[in-house]
């Protein structure tokens, strides 16, 4: 009978565990509360920025934008945005985009005639839907278990389709209006590839609204979507070399780097902490180190060796003491660094580690690199280290 009733009570749990799992298979997410948690989520490491000191038609703009939406509001707006965009190249001191950002085909070309519009220090607004507001408006709209479906032909179809040169005629043959899905990093990226600094980012309503100001002409390097990406480093004498890795951040992310130390603290072993621009898929590349594999190249081009430290980009390299930068470009850097001998957690114990490296190196190279190699190899298969 006990045996009989064990048996009972666990059907009885498996039963209501299929039941839970059913029901929340066919229920819908909450829109209102999914953007109360995205304009709290996304905005948590953006900038304060003052506008008691901003120009006057700035704080206008942003007064009228935070009222009720309204025929009224609409009509202001738009001729707001008309005659800030009528004023001579190199004049305009607050520049409003006419439409929201995912209407615009060109993206990269507009941004650069916003820069071609404006004066040095000058004020860009602009507004958008994030691609996580889009997935909302998905969940809210159908059960998850049609969700999940029509959320994964979406996605190959206004993320991936536009960005292929294979596809991308095709898809603005089919559609008639443009309405890109932008993923929040990727915007922010845009906008520093054109030459402007973010000073602000909040949500207005439902919509992403960011200012941005003009700093410096659009960058001319040329950008891909390619899962191959190529990482701008300093290596042996100071020489600037490409570290090649597979993809792991949005596109345009790596335009980000001094945006994000300067409003992200760091985590544990030196990363920046919660970076936003890394992707799900980003994560789990990171984690089994196969982001690293090209690499490889860099290694059979002479570039870097299988031992030593890490190369670093210039955001990352004037973190540390001048003595540590001078002792890091007189050797190459390298594919497995003494990171995982000594596990450090803040960028002072990073240091230390590097330097205990290096000066060993400069005294015994071939022997330090054994040393440490074998030291590296047990910490990763035996202890199952890992950086954060």
């Amino acid at each position: 009978m006990r045996q009989f009733a064990i048996i009972l009570r666990s059907n009885s749990l498996i039963d209501m565990g299929l039941r839970s799992f059913f029901s929340s298979m066919i229920a819908r997410d909450n829109y209102d509360e999914v953007m109360e948690y995205l304009a709290v989520k996304e905005t948590q490491h953006a900038p304060r920025f003052e506008f008691d000191q901003a120009p006057e038609q700035l704080r206008e703009l942003i007064a009228v934008a935070e009222t009720p939406r309204s025929p009224e509001r609409s009509k202001w707006l738009n001729d707001f945005a008309e005659k800030t965009w009528a004023v001579p190249d190199g004049e305009a001191t607050v520049l409003f985009s006419k439409e929201h950002l995912n209407a615009i085909r060109f993206l990269n070309q507009y941004l650069r005639e916003a820069n071609a519009k404006m004066k040095q220090d000058g004020y860009f607004v602009c507004a958008f839907d994030t691609a996580q507001k889009h997935r909302a408006q998905i969940f809210s709209k159908y059960p998850k278990i049609i969700a999940y479906i029509i959320y994964f032909f979406d996605f190959l179809w206004h993320r991936v389709c536009p960005k292929l040169s294979l596809t991308r005629r095709f898809y603005y043959l089919c559609t008639k209006k443009v309405r890109k899905v932008f993923p929040r990093p990727e915007v922010l990226g845009r906008l520093y590839y054109c030459g402007f600094e973010v000073v602000s980012e909040q949500y207005i309503h439902d919509r992403y609204c960011v200012i941005a100001q003009k700093k410096r002409q659009p960058s001319t390097e040329p950008h891909t979507y390619g899962v191959l990406i190529k990482l701008r480093r300093i290596g042996k004498d100071g020489k600037y070399f490409n570290v090649f890795k597979f993809r792991t951040m949005y596109a345009y992310s790596e335009y980000l780097q001094t945006y994000i130390y300067e409003n992200n603290d760091l985590d544990v072993g030196g990363k920046f902490h919660d970076d936003y621009r890394v992707t799900e898929w980003g994560r789990f590349l990171r984690k089994t180190w196969l982001d690293e594999l090209p690499m490889f190249f860099n290694l059979l081009k002479g570039q870097m060796k299988l031992v030593g430290v890490r190369p670093l980009s210039q955001q990352y390299y004037n973190l540390y003491s001048k003595e540590l930068q001078q002792l890091r470009i007189e050797t190459k850097p390298g594919l497995l660094p003494p990171f995982y001998v000594d596990m450090p957690e803040t960028l002072d114990e990073i240091q230390e580690s590097e330097m205990r490296y290096l000066v060993a190196y400069m005294e015994h190279p071939f022997r330090t690199d054994w040393r440490y190699f074998w030291r590296i190899v047990g910490k990763i298969i035996f202890k199952g280290e890992r950086s954060k």
